[in-house]
């Protein structure tokens, strides 16, 4: 078979593999940021097709980051994702900013998009979407109304009954508490609406940091009181949360002092009691985050497919040596109380490549899909780029990596410690922040992964 370099579709793909039965080469050069598409005897590749589409209609040069995807059960096309956007910032401290909550929804499957700004004043950070069975939508966010002073702070919960096009506050959770890092999940079957975050006291050191946790089941009307799910021994931050086939609720997170070990908990009854010790997923290597690159959490997923690997629950981490990120991937068929070894999910292309912001979801077929950042070094600063790994045989082995992003681009400024992708069916639909025009702006691309297979 004549072989020839090439991108299946725009597709940047590491190593050689096959799509259904097209053997793919390897490219060399792979910091070009536009590639050929190249085809052996006019024939072309069945693969996902690769034009990402620009999310926000933003035309202002502002700065956006920390993307969360969310699809309606009821309409695979029909998605709504939310992310920040920095409306002004200080040159001399870029870390003091203002931010505001925006979001965006379509109803063709991502080709085209519409996008909103949360005009209320506030700032707003970390924000999380996800959907339930009648269609409703619900955003959790931190709203700091005095930033940087913390007073009267909150996770704010807003819902939307018209599809994402427009959102209304329902709740507040933690008023008035030092909280970072929250994160919302759903009960598909119930509808409970489960959110956890960091309550944290900077004076006090780092061992002070645990994981809270509330609890709604009147479709985001009201919460349970604040309560404290992490142990003594286990604190920590950048937690998630996911739930299981009957409806366990599963959340995991991370000690801080740059990520030592990944912790994980369980509560059977919708929140209200928890496994009394927190359970090691795995330790991880600490060795500092490079500047500018973001933490990235250790998120979890579980497989609802019907198939072979049913129920497992899979957690997957970013690790840090030198600086240099790398992604990995652990799995439990008992809940959480005992754990694989960790599997390397990422490729290594060049020394030096450092990768992050791990988000891992199962397709409805039992596919396990990681999305990660890449960051290269560059004399102009980081380049960075999206990429997925999947896997289709429970997570014990990733086929070769493919950069989902049209391209690798500047990294300017900060822009987030996570990005959250949504799969249906058989398609992942993945989104992200990266500066290709210039400024930070967000996009999407959808991936057939039955070309996975």
């Amino acid at each position: 078979m004549l072989r020839k370099h090439l991108i299946a579709k725009g597709i940047g793909i590491k190593n050689d593999f096959r799509i259904r039965g097209k053997e793919v080469t390897r490219i060399e050069g792979f910091t070009d940021a536009v590639f050929a598409f190249a085809v052996t005897s006019g024939q072309g590749v069945e693969s996902p097709s690769l034009a990402n589409v620009r999310v926000n209609q933003d035309h202002d040069g502002n700065q956006q980051g920390e993307t969360s995807l969310a699809v309606d059960p009821n309409d695979p096309l029909h998605l709504v994702t939310v992310f920040w956007e920095v409306i002004n910032y200080d040159t001399q401290d870029p870390s003091n900013r203002q931010k505001r909550l925006n979001w965006a929804w379509t109803r063709d499957g991502g080709l085209t998009w519409q996008s909103r700004r949360f005009e209320n004043g506030v700032y707003s950070s970390d924000p999380a979407i996800k959907a339930d069975r009648q269609g409703n939508f619900y955003i959790e966010t931190i709203l700091v109304p005095h930033f940087p002073d913390q007073t009267d702070a909150s996770i704010g919960i807003l819902k939307s009954t018209d599809g994402g096009e427009t959102f209304v506050k329902t709740a507040d959770i933690g008023f008035n508490r030092f909280m970072d890092k929250p994160y919302m999940t759903i009960d598909p079957v119930t509808g409970a609406l489960y959110v956890i975050w960091t309550d944290f006291a900077p004076r006090r050191g780092l061992s002070s940091w645990r994981i809270f946790f509330a609890a709604s089941t009147d479709h985001g009307a009201t919460f349970t009181p604040p309560r404290q799910i992490s142990g003594p021994a286990a604190f920590g931050s950048w937690a998630t949360a996911a739930v299981g086939t009957g409806g366990e609720v599963y959340a995991t997170w991370s000690t801080i002092g740059y990520a030592q070990r990944v912790w994980f908990n369980r509560s059977l009854d919708g929140g209200r009691t928890w496994v009394s010790r927190d359970l090691r997923v795995a330790d991880m290597p600490s060795g500092g985050v490079r500047e500018g690159s973001g933490f990235g959490w250790p998120t979890v997923a579980v497989d609802r497919s019907g198939g072979p690997h049913h129920g497992r629950v899979y957690v997957a981490w970013p690790t840090y040596t030198l600086g240099v990120g790398a992604i990995y991937l652990a799995w439990s068929d008992d809940r959480g109380d005992h754990w694989s070894e960790p599997v390397r999910v990422d490729d290594l292309e060049y020394a030096g490549d450092s990768h992050n912001l791990a988000w891992v979801v199962v397709d409805d077929e039992g596919r396990v899909c990681v999305t990660y950042r890449l960051l290269r070094p560059d004399p102009a600063g980081n380049l960075r780029a999206q990429y997925l790994a999947v896997s289709t045989d429970g997570g014990a082995t990733f086929g070769p990596n493919v950069r989902i992003s049209d391209g690798i681009y500047p990294n300017v400024i900060f822009n987030g410690d996570y990005d959250e992708p949504v799969a249906v069916g058989n398609r992942l639909h993945a989104v992200w922040a990266d500066a290709r025009f210039g400024g930070n702006g967000i996009f999407t691309q959808s991936i057939d992964l039955r070309d996975f297979d």
